[in-house]
């Protein structure tokens, strides 16, 4: 079998470089991200989580014995 593909890295210092590049390249890329996400859209700056979420944490609880329609006769 011979050696048909080189090593990429020939030296410590390349060794080095790319071990560093390896760990904050993605780093950077998760930044930017992380920066273009929260630089979207954004709702009014006087709003509050709790307004936020209210329409959709808020429940109706209905009686399950109560008829579905209430204009409906009830059936006997």
């Amino acid at each position: 079998m011979s050696n048909e593909h080189g090593n990429l890295i020939k030296s410590p210092k390349q060794l080095i470089i790319m071990v560093f590049a390896s760990f904050f390249v993605p780093l950077i890329i998760i930044l930017l991200l992380m920066v273009f996400v929260n630089n979207g859209k954004r709702g009014d700056s006087l709003t509050t989580s709790e307004q936020l979420i209210k329409p959709v944490a808020q429940l109706n609880f209905q009686d399950s014995s109560a008829p579905a329609d209430p204009k409906a006769p009830a059936a006997k």
